[in-house]
């Protein structure tokens, strides 16, 4: 992935963030448990507000996801 910082001048770099795989391993063998991944939503005032048309590659391609665990 690469990202860029809109600064001036722009940086750029390469990202590999591991995989879910590779995180969910790591945070079991780390004592984590109740790996739970949850996607982002978008709130019902969005969808009022922009139409549910807009969010729809957001929905396709979402961002990020979150993860939630416990110790």
């Amino acid at each position: 992935m690469r990202i860029t910082a809109l600064l001036d001048p722009p940086i750029s770099f390469v990202a590999n963030p591991p995989s879910r795989e590779v995180l969910e391993k790591c945070l079991r063998a780390a004592g984590f448990n109740e790996l739970t991944w949850v996607p982002l939503e978008v709130s019902a005032a969005g969808v009022r507000e922009y139409g549910r048309d807009l969010w729809d590659d957001y929905a396709a391609n979402p961002p990020l996801t979150m993860l939630r665990c416990r110790a």
